[in-house]
């Protein structure tokens, strides 16, 4: 507060009747205005998406491969906010049909990350102002995955594409695909021959009639396979077959359990194997197995050495 003195001029000095005023002016040096925002939530979201370091799934006979997919998430709300990362691996024909479908587990075409973790070795979220982070998201991949590559059976117009899906503590979420890349599930054509084919002792010029051996034949591959089944002499000091042996066309086999005289396929040698139509169909479950049976039969040649006599069958899988 400061204060004045005013005088009236018009007075002189010493005159009976003088004015002095005492004026005081208030200063207004500071004040106060109070702000206020609300920081909303700004959604995830998912870049740079890669499937298996962009490398085609070779898958392993009856049993599964893991494979990784990485991408980036970034949130501006900062990378720490980010609650849940997800992804799937899905056959489709295009983006929009994988996008469509109700992907839940299928060991044919759908698989789910079972986890998705932010990085430790790589673009990891060190919080505060960071606002983005690597997460690797883990595949089991099973044997029956559809196969896509060019020698898939009638299945090269589709693909397997990889999406995810980033949440943020708000609840807020992005997605995102591997649009850029072209990841194939390669074709796995492979099988399982359980049980050796013990004919036991047949006499000479006579055959095994009704009693059959029987094979179990698997499909442990993601096609649906014939079979191309062929063997080698039958002979005491197998593999040399020095002395006399018998000839793979002494055995015979059906998918029927007949008498030997009705076995409608005669084994073929090693050098030109026989196809038959076993058609094992592809599993659509990684724990239930697709199989079929064969029956064998052999008959023994007239004037045939008495002995212990072994030899070898071959079963190939070959695409239906």
């Amino acid at each position: 507060m400061s204060y004045y003195t005013y005088s009236d001029s018009r007075y002189a000095p010493g005159a009976i009747l003088g004015l002095s005023v005492l004026v005081s002016v208030g200063i207004v040096l500071a004040d106060t205005s109070t702000t206020s925002v609300t920081v909303g939530n700004s959604n995830p979201s998912v870049s740079a998406v890669s499937m298996n370091y962009g490398n085609n799934v070779t898958l392993v006979e009856n049993t599964f491969v893991h494979a990784t997919a990485t991408m980036t998430v970034t949130d501006a709300n900062g990378c720490s906010t980010i609650s849940a990362v997800q992804a799937k691996f899905a056959f489709a024909t295009s983006v929009a049909d994988m996008w469509g479908a109700n992907c839940s587990y299928d060991a044919n075409i759908c698989y789910r990350a079972h986890s998705c973790v932010a990085t430790t070795t790589g673009n990891a979220c060190s919080g505060g102002g960071d606002t983005s982070a690597e997460y690797d998201c883990k595949f089991e991949i099973w044997y029956p995955a559809r196969p896509t590559d060019g020698s898939s059976p009638g299945l090269t117009s589709a693909s397997w594409f990889l999406s995810a899906t980033a949440t943020d503590a708000a609840a807020g979420t992005g997605h995102a695909t591997n649009t850029g890349q072209t990841i194939e599930v390669n074709t796995l054509n492979a099988l399982n021959v359980t049980g050796s084919i013990g004919y036991g002792t047949v006499s000479a010029n006579s055959n095994t009639g009704g009693s059959n051996q029987t094979v179990t034949h698997t499909n442990t591959g993601n096609t649906a396979l014939d079979n191309a089944i062929s063997g080698d002499v039958m002979c005491t000091d197998y593999p040399t077959c020095a002395s006399d042996g018998m000839m793979p066309s002494q055995q015979k086999f059906d998918l029927i359990d007949q008498t030997y005289a009705s076995l409608a396929n005669t084994l073929a040698a090693t050098t030109s194997p026989a196809s038959i139509e076993v058609v094992l169909a592809t599993s659509t479950a990684s724990t239930s197995a697709v199989t079929d049976l064969s029956y064998w039969g052999i008959a023994i040649p007239s004037g045939q050495a008495t002995g212990s006599y072994t030899g070898q069958n071959t079963v190939t899988a070959t695409a239906d």
